[in-house]
């Protein structure tokens, strides 16, 4: 199956997205070097500049466990990915002293190994480039997800009806849900992926991570005074964390990331009690970036 990603216009600036930012700024000051990341990149996946051009071979007879993504080939432009690259680069580095990564750098297989989340070939690049590895991981998957954002949004139609999808992970980009939603007055239990910000129902007692559903091994950490609605569902069969909160609506894709940005006391409080998030993907994706 074969088809260019969907154009979408320039986008005036957004807002509500610019507000929320500001909040978190306030609310987390240490988070400044990555708000700027993400608000830039959130601004990206709005344009048609590199994104809409992008063609994307999916294939149809994939195994059943496997995303959409898996085995596919995304076709995007070279230069306006290495220009978004270079912007990304100088956002990271900026007012830190630190070296940006080269621009001969090859865009695509930066691309490539960040949606596929193989954290060894990004780490190859950083120890090729002396660029602090965990801080190369974190601007690999900002530089994807202007990409990964144009996928979700093209292939929300084929996403499995219903409550057909039983994994924990994305069933588009194979990572495990960044949060869990309890939507409007029914609390439906909806994760959301905040790389390409598709949603999936799972029931309410199932673990993402291994699929424990007795209820004895599963609970939640919520905030002792303050801040009520928000919450961290955690199993003590694989020590897996996600955190929680109710919406009225499905959560925009940038309030996905801002809101994950925004709660990590629950974080800290998960991972101060041995709960941790897995080291590996959901899925290890297998998907090609190639030069249109």
């Amino acid at each position: 199956m074969l088809w260019p990603l969907a154009k979408r216009r320039h986008l005036a600036p957004n807002p509500q997205l610019a507000q929320r930012v500001i909040e978190v700024r306030q609310e987390n000051p240490e988070a400044e070097r990555w708000l700027e990341l993400v608000e830039a990149a959130f601004a990206e996946a709005g344009t048609d500049m590199a994104w809409g051009d992008a063609v994307l071979t999916i294939v149809t007879e994939r195994p059943v466990r496997a995303p959409i993504l898996h085995q596919a080939q995304i076709a995007v432009r070279r230069r306006p990915a290495q220009r978004w690259l270079r912007q990304v680069l100088e956002l990271a580095a900026v007012d830190h002293g630190e070296r940006a990564v080269p621009h001969e750098v090859e865009a695509t297989a930066l691309l490539e190994a960040a949606i596929c989340q193989d954290d060894d070939r990004v780490d190859a690049v950083g120890l090729r480039t002396n660029v602090d590895p965990p801080t190369l991981r974190v601007i690999a998957q900002m530089f994807a997800l202007p990409l990964l954002q144009t996928c979700g949004r093209a292939l929300a139609g084929h996403l499995p009806a219903g409550s057909a999808w039983w994994e924990g992970y994305c069933p588009v980009c194979g990572a495990w849900p960044t949060l869990a939603e309890f939507r409007g007055l029914e609390r439906k239990r909806w994760l959301r992926c905040g790389r390409c910000a598709t949603g999936w129902e799972m029931a309410w007692l199932r673990c993402p991570f291994c699929g424990e559903t007795q209820h004895t091994n599963l609970g939640y950490l919520a905030p002792e005074a303050g801040e009520t609605t928000r919450k961290v569902e955690v199993c003590d069969s694989c020590k897996g964390y996600v955190k929680a909160e109710p919406t009225v609506r499905p959560l925009a894709p940038w309030e996905i990331v801002l809101d994950d940005l925004a709660t990590v006391p629950l974080e800290v409080a998960a991972l101060d009690r041995g709960y941790h998030r897995p080291e590996r993907p959901g899925f290890a994706l297998e998907a090609r970036i190639v030069e249109a």
